[in-house]
């Protein structure tokens, strides 16, 4: 595998790590999801764990989940704008 996010091959292994670990959590929290029939479970505020600082009221109702999937759009398209690479360039 040569995929390179940094120079650093170090950090990068710890990069790639962090890529990997969050891929499979995501997988599991989709077929929770899907066994539970929650889609709560894949809100991103919940993802973050910011239920445990803020009351989780504010992230569990619809208004969270809306605003949880425009604060992950935001992020994206953030990510996408500053992230300068040969395939957008």
């Amino acid at each position: 595998m040569n995929i390179a996010i940094v120079k650093n091959k170090y950090l990068n292994a710890l990069f790639l790590l962090m890529l990997v670990s969050a891929t499979v959590h995501m997988l599991i929290l989709f077929g929770f999801a899907i066994a539970k029939q929650d889609i709560y479970i894949l809100n991103y505020f919940n993802i973050l764990d910011l239920d445990i600082i803020f009351p989780s009221i504010l992230f569990n109702s619809l208004v969270g989940n809306i605003s949880a999937g425009l604060l992950v759009l935001v992020i994206y398209f953030l990510i996408l704008t500053i992230n300068k690479t040969h395939e957008n360039q």
